[in-house]
């Protein structure tokens, strides 16, 4: 049991009426416990063994929450401030980091490879019809069929009727050259691309994997026991 130490303080004139701590003293006196404020009178002297009620002092807890940050319900005495934090472990986080800075390179580079597939592409085109033109010319075979063979069109039989017998076979050579070509041309460009394409799906799905493994979360978090509760 507790023991409580009470100072009594009485008036000359007044008429013991009651007993505390074994000391007779009238109701006009005065006591004051250890934990008071102030003096009270005798009369408002509780009967039990027990202290008048204190009011207690501000705990920890009342100061964090007129601090305008919310009070931690696991301790019950830090204050909850908001952080950033990643929302996987760390070696998971490891893993998206792995995942993402490879895809990024690995998307610039298939937007690289299609841009130099398509200039190659053009070049090599380009590299053909001088090449046709200039075997023709050679033979001196008439413009409008030169031009006619290097913009793709078939020659009819008609307009090879005035030439001579090597103008007609350069014309044919010429014209199984430019075949070739656009289907050797045609089918790089198909595979140069299409492996392009693939590396930049892959390197997409991948950078969106590791994205996701790296992303942050706002949280809630305990300034005293470091407990974390989500923010919201």
């Amino acid at each position: 049991m507790a023991t409580f130490h009470i100072t009594i303080c009485g008036l000359a004139n007044a008429k013991p009426a009651h007993k505390i701590g074994g000391y007779s003293v009238a109701a006009d006196d005065y006591y004051f416990v250890e934990g008071m404020k102030e003096w009270a009178r005798v009369s408002q002297y509780r009967t039990s063994n027990q202290p008048p009620p204190v009011s207690p002092l501000p705990r920890p807890q009342e100061s964090a929450q007129t601090a305008g940050n919310p009070l931690c319900h696991t301790c019950r005495q830090g204050a909850l401030t908001k952080r950033t934090k990643f929302r996987m472990s760390g070696p998971v986080v490891v893993i998206g980091f792995v995942l993402l800075i490879p895809s990024v390179l690995g998307m610039l580079f298939g937007v690289l490879m299609l841009i130099i597939t398509g200039a190659a592409s053009t070049q090599t085109s380009t590299a053909t019809e001088r090449d046709i033109r200039a075997r023709l010319v050679a033979h001196d075979v008439p413009e409008p069929i030169i031009g006619e063979l290097v913009s793709g069109k078939a020659i009819s039989d008609d307009e090879l009727v005035p030439l001579t017998y090597q103008q007609r076979a350069a014309v044919h050579d010429a014209q199984l050259s430019a075949s070739a070509q656009k289907v050797g041309a045609g089918a790089a460009t198909v595979i140069a691309g299409g492996f392009s394409i693939f590396v930049i799906i892959a390197s997409f799905v991948g950078g969106l994997l590791g994205w996701l493994l790296i992303m942050r979360k706002r949280v809630l978090e305990c300034s005293r026991c470091g407990a974390i509760v989500p923010a919201s």
